[in-house]
């Protein structure tokens, strides 16, 4: 196995990845194009009680939303087609390895071949394209924005830089928590596979482990979820600065209602986007960290 976890991606998938790359940037640049439609329908159709603009601004807007989620089935597939591909070649990868004195226990090799190559598998398949796609998605939105109204826009888009934040102190004491968890995980699977398992020690042995692991997944979603409660609040300021900066620049004459109603759905589309980029930050931080134990695993055994 490669030494890093994106010099395996690049072994196992790199043909795939780039026909997905590509597919995705078709899809990331019509994430603007609902919001203009917004834009149009409020400012133009109702506005000017045009009917035949509102049903004309409604049929391309319906156009738009069929070609999105006829790319993202498409995309969606393949990505789940890579997923167990790669799956299946880390189990039979693992099953082929040797008898448990080859180095490796086998309560980490089961741990491995029954759950942790799908991880791996489903990280591969979204590896590259989908930070690709939330990129392009933030990016082609963000822009959309600051060309229509720049000052709502950069007060929108900087409630997005404490949710950064907050994720670059809470990942690494995550990073820490994971792999503890991994480790202790394997440790339970060889204690339940030992022949001495109806030994009242061994029993202690595996009791102890099993707190181990539930003290650790619960230090793990508190912070976890402390850091989604603070993000879910830094996401309802920032629609709330639209609506008061839009509300004021629409008072004195200077906006439109239709770019504050186009501006609030653009919002949420961004504040998505982004947060599952600090998500996939997160797996791609425990994902390393999981990697190399099964890195480590695999040379182990071939010693």
């Amino acid at each position: 196995m490669s030494p890093s976890l994106y010099g395996y991606v690049l072994k196992v998938s790199g043909k795939q990845q780039v026909r997905l790359g590509l597919l995705t940037l078709v899809v990331s640049p019509l994430a603007s194009v609902p919001l203009e439609l917004q834009r149009k329908i409020v400012n133009h159709a109702v506005v000017g009680d045009a009917v035949e603009l509102l049903l004309a601004y409604g049929g391309m807007y319906l156009v738009v939303l069929l070609v999105q989620a006829g790319l993202k089935f498409v995309r969606d597939i393949y990505m789940y087609r890579i997923a167990e591909g790669v799956t299946r070649l880390l189990r039979k990868k693992f099953i082929h390895l040797g008898p448990p004195d080859a180095g490796i226990d086998d309560g980490t090799k089961q741990a491995i071949i029954s759950s942790e190559s799908e991880k791996v598998g489903g990280f591969v398949a979204e590896s590259i394209s989908l930070p690709l796609l939330q990129v392009g998605t933030v990016l082609s939105i963000a822009t959309y924005m600051l060309v229509v109204e720049p000052l709502i826009a950069a007060v929108a888009i900087a409630f997005l830089v404490p949710s950064i934040v907050i994720v670059g102190f809470a990942q690494p004491i995550l990073n820490r928590l994971s792999r503890s968890k991994i480790t202790v995980v394997r440790a339970l699977g060889e204690s339940v596979l030992g022949d001495g398992r109806s030994d009242t020690g061994q029993g202690a042995e595996s009791d102890n482990l099993v707190e181990r692991i539930y003290g650790l997944r619960i230090r793990f979603a508190n912070i976890k979820n402390a850091t989604k409660s603070l993000n879910q609040l830094i996401t309802g300021l920032g629609l709330l600065s639209i609506l008061l900066v839009g509300g004021w620049l629409a008072i004195q004459g200077r906006t439109e209602i239709g770019i504050i109603v186009a501006f609030m759905s653009g919002y949420e589309r961004m504040t998505n986007p982004t947060r599952d980029l600090l998500n996939f930050y997160r797996r791609l931080s425990m994902m390393r960290v999981q990697y190399r134990l099964l890195a480590e695993a695999a040379r182990v055994s071939r010693q």
